[in-house]
């Protein structure tokens, strides 16, 4: 594989859509190939532009493994509706009416290990948390009134511990996956134990306003008797609410593209 198409390769191995639809553009300008036809399909905007760079591949090579794949899963009969013969006077098209735009080359995350990653972020919020109110004065209050053996003064001191916790770990929460998710490219620490990213639905990677929606509103409407997470298990794309909000899908790391 040349150095442009293994830099294209490590772009997409990133989720970093954009800077590998530039590398193609000037890949095929310089080289066209087989090969580049097939991972500008694995950039591509829309499905029907994935289709016609498959088939341009095929074109150059009938024997492309990849693109053979690629196409028989898009057009497999068991999976897509019938639908009705285009008019003569018709012009062809590949876009296919219904499949939903924007390429489908990842593979969704299993429900079981985002619910593990989830268990592993907030251990580490909670340990963050945990410092932070040891430094700032609360948990002094809170001994001081287990010192008392008051019973009045120990309850209103851990009722306002309780309400001096959830800000605090509301706030290491947000910084934690916001800082994390730009950082590492749709990853937290316990995301990358088990290979997973969080990507908009339309392979871009997010955004700084993405996760804040996703990670801060989005959690707290998700938290809602855990609704938001109990959706996940019945959605078509595994998308909890703050998925839904922000736009996103958990998948899991792609592997190099074998050609």
């Amino acid at each position: 594989m040349g150095d442009r198409l293994a830099e294209i390769q490590r772009a997409l191995d990133g989720f970093r859509m954009e800077d590998a639809r530039e590398l193609v553009e000037h890949e095929l300008e310089e080289n066209t190939s087989e090969a580049a036809y097939y991972l500008a399909a694995q950039a591509a905007l829309s499905q029907g532009q994935r289709v016609e760079y498959l088939e341009k591949a095929l074109e150059l090579d009938p024997t492309h493994q990849g693109s053979l794949d690629e196409l028989s899963n898009i057009k497999r009969p068991d999976k897509v509706a019938p639908e009705p013969a285009p008019a003569l006077d018709s012009p062809p098209t590949h876009e296919p009416t219904h499949e939903p735009a924007g390429p489908r080359s990842f593979k969704l995350a299993p429900i079981s290990k985002r619910f593990i990653a989830i268990v592993i972020d907030g251990f580490i919020v909670g340990i963050f948390s945990f410092a932070l109110l040891f430094a700032t004065g609360p948990f002094a209050a809170l001994n001081q009134a287990m010192a008392s053996a008051d019973l009045d003064a120990i309850n209103a001191a851990i009722a306002q511990f309780q309400s001096d916790a959830l800000p605090v770990n509301l706030a290491v929460s947000a910084v934690y996956n916001v800082v994390l998710m730009r950082l590492f490219n749709g990853q937290t620490l316990g995301k990358m134990v088990f290979g997973l990213r969080v990507i908009k639905k339309n392979g871009r990677r997010v955004s700084v306003l993405d996760a804040l929606l996703r990670n801060v509103l989005g959690y707290m409407v998700s938290q809602i008797f855990l609704l938001g997470y109990i959706w996940a298990f019945t959605d078509r794309e595994n998308q909890a609410w703050h998925d839904k909000m922000a736009g996103t899908v958990v998948v899991v790391e792609r592997l190099t593209v074998t050609q």
